[in-house]
């Protein structure tokens, strides 16, 4: 029988469930081999020389990852990073991820010796391998007991408890001076492709997370590292600092990807206490914690969208939660889940179980609301049938017990996974449309007193909601197309004047998506959601490139009086004037950096956590290797006249 034979009678014999997958896989794969060469020595740029042992390594690594891996990452799963950011990996993160991350599911069907030998395909280094040492350019002096008293500036995801994003306190940036914004240092994460923990920042001490679970302690003035505490994972929300009002006690809150909770000592980095908050095996923590005086409230949001796409996997199990944790030592004091307990719900087309409700995970930072002693949070959401009345919603929860006060549903009938995009079996009868709330809700006071709830959602719609009324919708307004990443992505800011929305408005191939795309910063007014100015960014892209670049707004942006700050998926961080939308100052981070601590410095896609305004300086992070978009590894610091 000839190939051609063959290669018919084997389609022939496929399941159609199947198929798309595969045909993407062998897309996916020539692609590969038209970028390798047909040659080993492509990939092992500045790894280890193949030799006749590591030869053989390097092929099973290749054959391991081409047929387990490589769909998704060369873009059948758009989320998912490139193979030139994975290329950029350090062995033990591929690992890692294959061992107990977000790939674990792919993993089970490796061994441990497999799993290095696809690290060093992609690598061209071994976990063996002595590594270079991790570059730290540590303070001369000791952390004083001032700096660590030092008083907080932007503390979290929203600098507030309300999440407003507005720097209140800041009078030396202003729009007439702006434009004289210099970097002042950069600091390189090592082994890093993505920063996303924004920096946490007082008068003396910026606090920062990391994508290898380290968490710093640097100097505002030269960017020395005080000290360093490692996590169990990556860090990808702010780190709240507390202030304990009577004891003036100093604590710094945050999670890590494998839903574990932390309490360090701000001024040495001591760990207090640390709770795992989720049974479920693919939980993670991505938003940042709330705090008050009594409890740290937790979001709890999971990768289990990742291992859906494999029919063979038994799709879905993961609920969303918020978790109260008491503040001295860590325990649960309640946990509250946003579906039901899933059940069977039979069997996926290929003989899988099927489970259901699940998923409404909590991306985002919660916002508490202490006048009325609650604690507010956005769902995403559900992740296989039925959909569930508290996906893409706002939930209001008793701050003390955490009962539900009430559900304000955006969004009906949202349930999705990974295997709607490729088209596999255990995408839900609902297949989206996959608009998630990933922005925390806004508590606002509008300069007329009112007060409310603002929303903004992957849809590309805008809410109003009254606080009074159980989250009763006021007024709606588009803002963009909407689609898989956004619309409204990762958070907007207010003065209490106008109400700042970034619009990234990506991947058209959302069937549910409305209009054309607005990407930029849209100015409304709070009180009506009417348009008070619009600013559309023109896309300078590369034509060609290996990473994808878009002039859209995904990450938060944040506002100063009479400014607004906001950085593009091109990597591009803008001043726009906040009366008119007019672009005062910008600067292009996509580039080689110089940092303070001798790590190689790459800047790329600002992606997920906005600018933080503070003392005259702004602080922000670029990089981001999901989505195929742009990798770094930097913090930067501006400040007028670089001083």
């Amino acid at each position: 029988m000839s190939i051609e034979m063959k290669i018919m009678t084997f389609f022939q014999r496929v399941s159609p469930q199947v198929l798309p997958g595969l045909l993407s896989l062998l897309l996916a794969t020539v692609c590969a081999a038209e970028r390798l060469g047909g040659s080993a020595e492509g990939v092992v740029k500045s790894g280890e020389k193949l030799n006749e042992e590591n030869q053989v390594d390097f092929q099973v690594g290749e054959d391991k990852f081409q047929t387990l891996c490589l769909a998704c990452h060369a873009g059948g799963m758009p989320e998912a990073p490139r193979v030139e950011a994975l290329e950029l990996y350090p062995p033990e993160r591929i690992v890692e991820a294959l061992n107990s991350g977000a790939m674990s599911t792919i993993g089970l069907s490796l061994s441990g010796e497999e799993m290095r030998k696809v690290a060093f395909y992609l690598t061209g280094k071994t976990i063996e391998s002595k590594q270079a040492e991790r570059a730290l350019f540590l303070c001369e002096s000791e952390f004083s007991a001032s700096d660590q008293k030092a008083n907080s500036l932007w503390s979290s995801w929203g600098g507030q408890a309300g999440n407003q994003r507005f720097q209140t306190k800041e009078k030396k940036l202003t729009p007439s001076n702006v434009q004289n914004l210099k970097l002042k240092w950069a600091f390189g994460f090592p082994d890093t492709t993505r920063v996303r923990s924004q920096p946490t920042v007082t008068e003396a001490v910026t606090y920062i997370g990391s994508q290898d679970g380290r968490i710093y302690a640097l100097d505002n003035n030269t960017g020395c590292i005080h000290w360093t505490f490692t996590a169990d994972a990556e860090v990808r929300g702010a780190i709240n600092l507390h202030a304990h009002p009577e004891t003036d006690k100093r604590t710094l809150l945050f999670g890590d990807y494998k839903a574990s909770a932390y309490a360090l000592d701000a001024g040495t980095g001591k760990l207090l206490w640390k709770t795992r908050v989720h049974e479920h095996s693919l939980a993670t923590i991505t938003g940042s914690v709330a705090v008050d005086d009594d409890r740290v409230y937790v979001p709890v949001s999971s990768s289990e969208v990742v291992p859906a796409a494999n029919s063979e996997y038994p799709c879905c199990t993961f609920r969303g939660a918020l978790v109260g944790l008491n503040l001295r030592d860590g325990h649960i004091e309640w946990r509250t889940y946003t579906t039901k307990i899933p059940v069977p719900r039979g069997k996926n087309s290929v003989g899988t179980n099927r489970f259901g409700p699940s998923g409404a995970p909590i991306w985002s930072t919660p916002s508490l609301d202490k006048k009325r002693n609650l604690v507010m949070a956005t769902t995403g959401q559900n992740y296989s049938s039925p959909a569930t009345g508290t996906s893409d919603a706002v939930i209001a929860m008793d701050a003390t017990t955490g009962e539900v006060a009430w559900v304000s549903q955006v969004w009906e009938n949202d349930a999705w996974n990974g295997g709607c995009v490729r088209k596999t079996a255990n995408c839900p009868e609902e297949n989206g449309p996959d608009f998630d709330i990933g922005a925390s809700v806004i508590i606002s006071k509008t300069a007329s007193g009112r007060e409310l709830l603002l929303v903004g959602q992957k849809s590309g719609l805008v809410y109003a909601m009254d606080p009074d009324q159980k989250g009763k919708i006021l007024w709606q307004q588009r803002v963009g197309r909407g689609g898989t990443m956004g619309g409204v992505h990762w958070g907007m800011t207010t003065d209490g004047e106008r109400l700042y929305v970034g619009v990234s408005d990506l991947f058209t191939n959302n069937p549910y998506k409305k209009g054309d795309a607005h990407p930029g910063l849209h100015a409304l007014n709070p009180l009506n959601g009417k348009f008070l100015w619009r600013t559309h960014l023109e896309n300078t892209c590369p034509k060609e490139s290996k990473f994808f670049c878009d002039p859209g707004i995904s990450a938060a942006v944040s506002s100063s009086p009479g400014l607004v700050f906001g950085g593009a998926l091109d990597g591009k961080l803008r001043a726009f004037d906040a009366s008119d939308g007019s672009i005062l100052w910008s600067y292009d981070t996509h580039k080689l950096f110089t940092t303070v601590n001798g790590v190689e410095g790459r800047g790329g896609a600002i992606e997920a956590d906005g600018p933080v305004i503070a003392d005259g300086k702004v602080f922000v992070t670029s990089g981001y290797d999901k989505w195929g978009e742009m990798p770094g590894n930097v913090l930067l610091v501006f400040s007028l006249d670089g001083q």
